[in-house]
């Protein structure tokens, strides 16, 4: 008997020996990166967060920290809270934050967007500016036309106030009207833009791209928001990218920062609908 229980022992220790061999390790990281910031920048931030780990031998996790927003961004970067904030500017529109230095990896077209079964192309200025006076109510194959906005200080309503003192004002009236729809984030806006019927809204392009998103960027003024066109000025309408970090980053968050001006990592930029040309790291 006593024989027999040391065998079922024996058998009983070998059987757990080689289950725990086989559990799945849990990987032990030597740093981490904590990234968050402007939504225009997720899905961009997904594919270069892969292909960084990719590429370092040691063990470097990327933590990507959702909801923030630029401004957010900034403050959780003050606050210690995060490694490296992203935001967008208006335009040529340089970012500034004291105790961190700036990245400008990229400019990426300001668009209008629908859903990719929407039929329409495009618009002209004065006909956006009638689509905000509420004036034009019907997309041209009179379809219902549904706005969808974002919050007076969010960064696309600036842009949309840059193009033109109508278009300003435009902005303005559409925001005092009852019942319109306002989204606060890029991704909200992107979700409101696929799934409400006739939605018209704005984004950028780097997003709908990175994002997979089932969303197309309409023709402005017969000019296509494409980073060419914003290389040769044809398309005045973008938004810069760019990367902060504290002026004393820990290894892995420079490490990251110096890899946002690799060749490599520029040429994945350009495949994600940024200009990465002169005047970008």
């Amino acid at each position: 008997m006593a024989k027999k229980i040391a065998m079922h022992f024996g058998t009983a220790v070998l059987v757990g020996a080689i289950g725990l061999h086989f559990l799945p390790a849990t990987p032990v990281y030597a740093e981490t990166i904590k990234i968050g910031g402007t939504g225009a920048a997720w899905g961009t931030m997904r594919v270069l967060a892969d292909s960084y780990t990719k590429s370092r031998s040691s063990n470097v996790k990327v933590i990507l920290v959702t909801g923030l927003g630029s401004g957010g961004g900034r403050k959780a970067l003050s606050a210690g809270a995060i490694d490296i904030a992203l935001t967008s500017k208006a335009g040529n529109d340089a970012e500034k934050l004291e105790g961190a230095k700036a990245v400008l990896y990229g400019k990426t077209p300001f668009v209008f967007t629908t859903s990719i079964k929407n039929r329409a192309s495009g618009f002209t200025t004065q006909e956006l500016v009638d689509i905000w006076n509420g004036k034009t109510l019907h997309w041209h194959d009179g379809a219902r036309l549904r706005l969808i906005l974002r919050h007076e200080t969010d960064s696309d309503t600036d842009m949309l106030k840059r193009i033109s003192p109508a278009m300003a004002q435009a902005v303005k009236n559409a925001l005092s009207r009852e019942g319109m729809k306002v989204t606060i984030t890029d991704g909200d806006t992107a979700d409101a833009l696929e799934t409400i019927p006739g939605a018209l809204g704005t984004s950028v392009l780097a997003l709908i791209i990175s994002e997979k998103r089932s969303l197309k960027a309409l023709v402005l003024d017969g000019i296509a928001p494409t980073p060419k066109n914003i290389a040769d000025g044809s398309y005045p309408y973008f938004k810069s990218l760019y990367a902060l970090a504290r002026t004393k980053p820990t290894g892995a968050a420079e490490d990251f920062m110096s890899f946002l001006g690799f060749r490599s990592t520029r040429q994945i930029l350009a495949e994600l609908g940024y200009w990465v040309g002169e005047g970008t790291p």
